[in-house]
């Protein structure tokens, strides 16, 4: 017996054996089940989803010998003849090749006749959108009051060339591209079936390659067969479909993390090696930092290496790496050589990513925080790890999350000198100044130039109501004469002969504070708090829309907004819990409750101050005599959206 392919020989048969597509089944297995049967469908989507499949279970359920239902037997003569494609009132017709009006008036003249043999006589139109303006008036009359004995089944892969006319006399539906995950699936099934080796990365190229249609999948699936020899290896598949390897785009991806110019160079010249193309290249680049931002985002089921890449890339850098990516593939196609337009590209995100970012944000104790957390995913725990993970993805398992984590153990590490900073920070001053007195000027300015000095009002407010000189000034003040003598800058003095100042401000602030006693205590004090505490990104934005409800033991309790519920997972809470107990040196543990309405949440308390405060201003440049002149001269007026205040609130 000839061989048959996949795409005929696995051709669904019922609606229980289509695959997707579960809006079309359901609703045309309840139409049938309760004989509630339109006289004319519609269907539309992209090749190879299942339009003419469909139609023709359709058929075969209105026609089968035992009746019409949803499930045919399959079994009976009808079933059987319109499975080979011989029932003779099942009417194929293929509008591309009979586009005139005289093929379509020769078809409607036997609609008034009774079917041979079935139940009903089915008009199976494909392509339909190729029927001239001409053939589609022919048609609407008919379509719009057929026989009772007679059904139209249209299908097209492009509706809107269809007249509104004929769209208004069909019931429409619209097939869906099948998902790769979907497809892949299937094709594991199919080959068990066909008891041929596969390797389960080869579905999945084989699913993405087919861009949502299961008949390119099937026939794909045939071309890898006949090139593999009967085994789908992941190798052979991607030299066959002209696709990347996604080991070589992680090795990309690891050079990157590295932020060495070098080494990324030298990963693309020997990724290139293998590649059929840069483009391609960078469209599977791109899909893996999808996949990355994903994993970051939503942690859940991953690839292990994805894993431990969301680990060691900050999600900034990922944003950064895709914007990139994604901007420079428009470029790529318009260079003269797209190898040198690629490596511009990888040498811009290389050279784009912030470095000392992480290290100067917030204030206080982050100076000595975040160095630490970042220099193990550097050297010990990012690159090895993800190297050996390349080769043998399963052991390297095990480092993957804790890759993340040391951002939360390292802060208890320096924290200890904060609280004795009034009677040990004097010891390092010295020290350092006597060794290098050039770099200790130099430093002290830069730690102050950051626009995080924004945030040093109430950081200098709060020493003076808490009697903060008091008990650093027997100690500062030789220290303070000692950079006098050695900088000669006054300027430089206070940040040289006051380290002790701000690392102990963390521990400090509330001390001088009184216990809040009502809720609107609480959340002033909570957005003060938040000043002081060093959080950036999704953690800060988490913070800053919650209300702190209680502070039990170790135990702080934040109630949030549902509308902010997505952003909160367990990792950055651990984020937020870390950042408390490096501010109050001891335990802390942040546990949420979510309700509709989180409360006056110190976003809500900013908004509603920045609100005031351009109230203000907007009121303050009606009564300006400057402005009231000019809008008076040039019968002119004031556009207050473009008022911003200077007075910015954090």
């Amino acid at each position: 017996m000839s061989y048959q392919v996949l795409a005929r020989k696995y051709r669904p048969r019922t609606f229980d054996e289509l695959v997707g597509q579960e809006h079309v089944s359901r609703a045309l297995m309840h139409a049938l089940d309760q004989d509630r049967l339109h006289h004319a469908y519609l269907f539309t989507g992209t090749r190879g989803v299942g339009k003419t499949t469909i139609a023709r279970i359709l058929s075969r359920c209105l026609n089968c010998e035992q009746g019409v239902s949803a499930r045919p037997c399959g079994v009976c003569p009808t079933c059987l003849e319109i499975n080979e494609g011989r029932f003779v009132d099942l009417i194929e017709v293929d509008a591309a090749s009979r586009t005139k009006v005289e093929d379509t008036r020769e078809l409607l003249d036997n609609v008034q006749y009774a079917p041979t043999r079935g139940r009903y006589k089915v008009y199976l139109i494909d392509e339909v959108h190729m029927l001239s303006a001409h053939s589609f008036n022919a048609l609407l009359k008919t379509l719009e009051e057929p026989p009772p004995h007679v059904k139209f089944l249209l299908a097209t892969t492009d509706p809107q060339k269809l007249p509104v006319t004929v769209l208004s006399r069909c019931l429409q539906f619209s097939l869906k591209a099948l998902p790769p995950e979907q497809i892949a699936g299937h094709l594991k099934a199919l080959l068990d079936k066909e008891m041929i080796r596969y390797d389960e990365p080869a579905l999945l190229s084989l699913g993405r390659a087919a861009q949502g249609s299961m008949r390119d999948a099937l026939s794909l699936t045939d071309q890898a067969i006949s090139f593999g020899g009967e085994q789908l290896g992941s190798e052979a598949v991607n030299a066959m479909l002209g696709t990347v390897d996604r080991n070589h785009v992680l090795t990309l991806l690891v050079a990157l993390a590295e932020q060495e110019s070098g080494g990324v160079l030298k990963a693309l010249a020997s990724v290139c090696e293998h590649s059929p193309g840069e483009l391609a290249l960078l469209d599977e680049l791109i899909s893996q930092l999808h996949q990355i931002a994903v994993c970051q985002a939503v942690p859940g089921e991953a690839d292990e290496t994805l894993i431990k890449l969301a680990a060691a890339l900050t999600a900034e850098q990922v944003q950064l790496y895709y914007d990139v990516a994604l901007r420079g593939r428009r470029d790529l196609q318009d260079a003269p050589d797209t190898r040198a337009a690629l490596e511009m590209l990888l040498l811009r995100m290389v050279l784009f990513t912030p470095k000392g970012v992480l290290p100067a944000q917030g204030g206080g104790a982050a100076p000595a925080k975040k160095p630490e957390p970042q220099a193990p995913s550097a050297e010990a725990d990012g690159r090895p790890d993800l190297r050996a993970l390349l080769d043998t993805p399963k052991p390297a398992t095990v480092a993957a999350q804790p890759a993340s984590r040391p951002a939360a153990n390292p802060q208890p590490q320096p924290a200890p000198t904060q609280p004795q900073s009034v009677n040990q920070a004097p010891a390092p001053a010295p020290a350092l100044a006597a060794s290098e007195p050039s770099q200790t000027v130099a430093s002290a300015p830069a730690q102050d130039t950051p626009p995080w000095e924004e945030d040093v009002p109430p950081w200098e407010d709060e020493p003076a109501s808490g009697q903060q000189p008091e008990a650093v000034s027997p100690e500062a003040a030789p220290q303070e004469s000692q950079a006098e003598a050695q900088s000669g800058e006054q300027s430089g003095n206070p940040d040289n002969g006051q380290p002790a100042t701000p690392t102990a401000e963390p521990e400090t602030p509330l001390a001088p504070l009184p216990e809040p006693t009502s809720e609107a205590e609480v959340a002033t004090w909570w957005a003060a708090l938040l000043l002081r505490l060093d959080l950036d990104g999704t953690v800060r934005n988490i913070a800053r829309n919650a209300v702190l409800v209680s502070r039990e033991q170790h135990i702080w309790t934040l109630r949030i907004s549902t509308g902010h519920q997505v952003l909160v997972n367990r990792e950055r809470l651990d984020e937020l819990s870390a950042a408390l107990e490096n501010y109050f040196q001891r335990r802390i543990q942040v546990q949420v409750e979510y309700e509709q309405k989180a409360g006056d949440t110190p976003e809500l308390m900013a908004e509603a101050k920045r609100q005031e405060i351009l109230a203000d201003a907007i009121h303050t440049l009606h009564q300006d005599p400057v402005v009231q002149q000019l809008v008076g001269r040039f019968n002119g007026r004031l556009d207050e959206d473009s008022v911003t205040p200077k007075q910015t609130v954090e």
